[in-house]
């Protein structure tokens, strides 16, 4: 909250210095970030931050505790931390976007068909005539949880 108070740092600005500074505490308010462990509106206020960023912490917690069960590498150094669940939300989400069924297929060691159920995908939808643009065609991204 320090560093909102400081003239055009808002909670996901700041957001972005800490998960800088300390990654192992703190995880960037990306959107999809957002979408994906947020269930009310999207929005980049301090309370939907801390809430995020509590998950981001649970969710680290919980794959370092899977990792240390089930890893056998002796030499492995690779740790969980918030601001690295946070990459992996916009990986998923990202690749989601763009249908990289190879990188999804990468991720899920599978085909890309059984995405975990809590991702989301967003997806380019045409609106067509929308008024001002004359019947041209735009685009927008519409987000949906599976």
């Amino acid at each position: 909250s320090e560093l909102c108070k400081l003239k055009g740092i808002g909670p996901a600005t700041a957001s972005a210095i800490l998960g800088m500074y300390r990654p192992d505490i703190f995880a960037f308010m990306d959107d999809e970030v957002i979408e994906s462990l947020y269930n009310g509106k999207r929005g980049y206020t301090l309370k939907i931050y801390l809430d995020i960023n509590g998950r981001c912490r649970e969710l680290a917690e919980q794959l370092g505790r899977k990792r240390n069960r089930f890893s056998n590498d002796v030499g492995d150094d690779v740790k969980w931390t918030p601001y690295k669940v946070g990459q992996a939300l916009w990986t998923v989400a990202t690749a989601s976007a763009t249908k990289n069924e190879e990188l999804l297929s990468e991720i899920f060691e599978d085909d890309g068909s059984k995405l975990i159920q809590s991702r989301t995908i967003t997806e380019d939808t045409n609106l067509e005539g929308k008024q001002g643009t004359k019947g041209a065609s735009t685009t927008r991204r519409k987000r949906r949880k599976l």
